[in-house]
């Protein structure tokens, strides 16, 4: 069986009597009321067991939702429904109930009585925004082209650089970021990194990233806070993933991609509930998370979460020059009203520059030849969002009590305003917060000065 036509879920089991649904109109959960909707676990644990001996896998049992896994065909035949193939922005494939289509949970052994909702969790969009180095390039730097290295130019360009000679590092820091796979490249042994590889477990193979995105952008991280823990997760089911983060009990989780795009509903999807609730509980246990904002006009959640730390792209050329990149997005949410993103910046290319930072990917990633391999050429707000991440790992080794709303404070006042550009939405930048850039690029120097 392909990993095509495995389908991955999230199953919502009836809450308590006087308990709120969390697909109930006109219920809007927040942090503060997060816990209200956690599920019954007796009831979570007879809902298991029940399907588990009707050919579901079950992944785990979190808080909101079981998440499990199933054959298409199974799938079809139990919950008697049908599928199609979805066209997503990405060219990834995806099968799901077409909207609308009959669906009920069959009456075998109470599970109707049991099972208030289960859906089908499409794949993530990753923000890649990456072109590939030329073939004579030398890596990681090796033409007269003007891009990033790491760490070195990502650390002074992000204002890490001072915090490091003051002996800031991010120690005793754990920071999590679910991804599409993480290869234990030379290059973190050569500095030194706590880097760890996990599977999600719907997932094989952490080490295998094909396209380079997660083993890339996590270089970005380490760059800003060299002394932290870090902890990749590969995952499949998104859902699955950020449960698997949290799990690991992190002081930040960094996400470089979207679980949906908001254009396809007017509306927080339902199919996406168990999610939000889940980045809600992360917030509410302390956790930070730093979600990018998109690339190419697109409107990407949990980005447009009011709680979680969105961020965009500035660019900033050879000689200087900061801009607001006109490659990333930046927009007001349709399901979070007055919810606008990004709230400040990491570094980031622009349409003329894609191949902006230099970052080292598994060896024929992207078909990579012998000229290149091992390096890759990235941009977007994936490559900005770990930079942000790494400033609130700063942030933790130095007072570990701030909260998450008190870190996302402190990025915003203390961000470099940025005045010039466009974003890829149109959003011009301006003196003070914007559209474009919100805040500014953030400013590790200045952050960590207004906690010591």
């Amino acid at each position: 069986m392909s990993d095509d036509q495995i389908l991955r879920l999230e199953i919502v089991v009836f809450p308590d009597e006087g308990r709120p649904s969390m697909f109930a109109e006109g219920v809007y959960p927040s942090v503060a009321t997060v816990n209200d909707f956690a599920a019954n676990p007796s009831r979570q644990i007879e809902c298991a067991r029940k399907l588990g001996v009707r050919d579901f896998t079950i992944d785990k049992i979190g808080r909101f939702s079981i998440s499990a896994s199933i054959e298409a065909e199974k799938f079809k035949e139990f919950f008697e429904t049908e599928l199609v193939e979805e066209e997503r922005a990405d060219d990834e494939r995806s099968l799901a109930p077409p909207p609308g289509a009959a669906f009920r949970v069959p009456e075998i052994d109470g599970l109707e009585t049991i099972i208030e909702r289960a859906y089908v969790q499409r794949p993530p969009h990753y923000f890649a925004g990456e072109r590939i180095l030329p073939p004579d390039s030398v890596p990681p730097f090796g033409d007269d082209k003007f891009r990033l290295r790491v760490p070195d130019d990502v650390a002074l360009l992000m204002q890490a650089r001072t915090v490091h000679q003051r002996g800031i590092f991010g120690r005793g820091v754990t920071v999590a970021m679910p991804d599409n796979g993480f290869f234990k490249h030379p290059y973190f042994d050569a500095h030194g990194y706590n880097y760890l590889a996990i599977a999600a477990p719907d997932a094989i193979d952490y080490e295998t990233d094909l396209s380079g995105h997660g083993t890339g952008i996590s270089a970005n991280l380490l760059a800003v806070a060299p002394g932290v823990n870090f902890i990749g997760i590969k995952q499949v089911n998104k859902t699955l993933g950020f449960k698997t983060a949290v799990e690991m009990g992190p002081d930040v989780i960094s996400c470089s991609w979207a679980a949906e795009l908001e254009e396809n509903s007017p509306t927080l999807p339902n199919n996406l509930k168990p999610f939000h609730l889940t980045v809600l509980d992360a917030i509410a246990r302390g956790i930070v998370v730093c979600v990018a904002a998109g690339n190419g006009g697109v409107k990407g959640f949990p980005g447009s979460i009011p709680e979680v730390i969105s961020v965009g792209g500035v660019h900033v050329d050879r000689d200087l020059n900061y801009r607001a990149s006109d490659h990333t997005s930046g927009f007001d949410s349709t399901w979070f009203p007055g919810r606008q993103t990004p709230d400040l910046c990491g570094l980031c290319g622009s349409k003329a520059e894609e191949d902006y930072i230099t970052l080292p990917v598994p060896q024929a990633a992207h078909g990579g030849s012998a000229a290149r391999d091992g390096w890759f050429a990235f941009s977007g707000s994936s490559s900005a969002t770990p930079m942000v991440a790494g400033i609130c790992a700063l942030l933790k080794e130095v007072k570990p009590s701030l909260s998450p709303q008190e870190i996302k404070n402190l990025l915003k006042y203390t961000a470099r305003d940025i005045t010039e550009g466009m974003n890829a939405n149109g959003r011009k930048a301006r003196p003070g917060p914007d559209g474009a850039v919100g805040y500014g690029l953030a400013d590790a120097a200045r952050a960590v000065d207004a906690v010591t």
